[in-house]
């Protein structure tokens, strides 16, 4: 017997109970794709049950539950999490364009550069300078393709 897979959308109450938690809300919407709006998106969060921990960051399996999600509410980027042993797709929406084409990206926050700064020994100091370093040499590759 194969497993079934379950996409259920969370409601406003769990949607905002799991924002609340760091280890969750870490990559946030940053941006809109299509018009460059920057704050207040609205988040849609997605449970997804019966995919085996060792599959959830199978391809395969993603394209599956992001067409899904895009036939069946419209969403066309999602991002998907894996944190407290639990599989979620997050998706937002711009309040200003109503796309879902959202850019997100990681929040430096003190508590991912405390952890980082443990995992590599150096201190937060470089480790900001260091990627401010990384972030300015991508755009200006970016900016030469362009």
């Amino acid at each position: 017997m194969s497993n079934v897979m379950n996409v259920e959308l969370l409601n406003d109450g769990e949607t905002i109970d799991i924002l609340k938690l760091s280890k969750f809300n870490l990559l946030k919407p940053v941006k809109c794709e299509d018009c460059g709006h920057s704050t207040d998106f609205t988040r849609k969060i997605f449970r997804i049950m019966g995919v085996k921990k060792d599959d959830r960051c199978d391809d395969k399996i993603q394209g599956i539950i992001s067409s899904f999600i895009k036939q069946e509410y419209g969403i066309i980027n999602v991002f998907f999490k894996s944190p407290f042993d639990k599989f979620y797709a997050d998706s937002a929406c711009c309040p200003k364009c109503q796309s879902t084409r959202i850019i997100f990206d990681i929040e430096f926050t003190d508590e991912f550069l405390n952890k980082v700064s443990k995992l590599t020994g150096q201190p937060t100091k470089e480790i900001l300078r260091d990627m401010n370093e990384i972030a300015q040499r991508i755009e200006h590759a970016q900016a030469k393709k362009n």
